[in-house]
């Protein structure tokens, strides 16, 4: 199994925080949507590492 690296983290981390302050701020997305998105950032970030 790989390890993610500190950087790579803090990536994920700084991208997903983003997209959370967007969606508050727009009230767009739905809880189920939000979800998907942010699953999506994160298989994309494995799929790097």
């Amino acid at each position: 199994m790989k390890t993610i690296d500190e950087t790579t983290m803090r990536e994920m981390i700084l991208q997903v925080l983003y997209v959370e302050r967007k969606n508050l701020r727009s009230k767009a997305k739905t809880d189920q949507r939000m979800a998907e998105e942010l699953s999506k950032i994160i298989i994309d970030y494995a799929k790097r590492a």
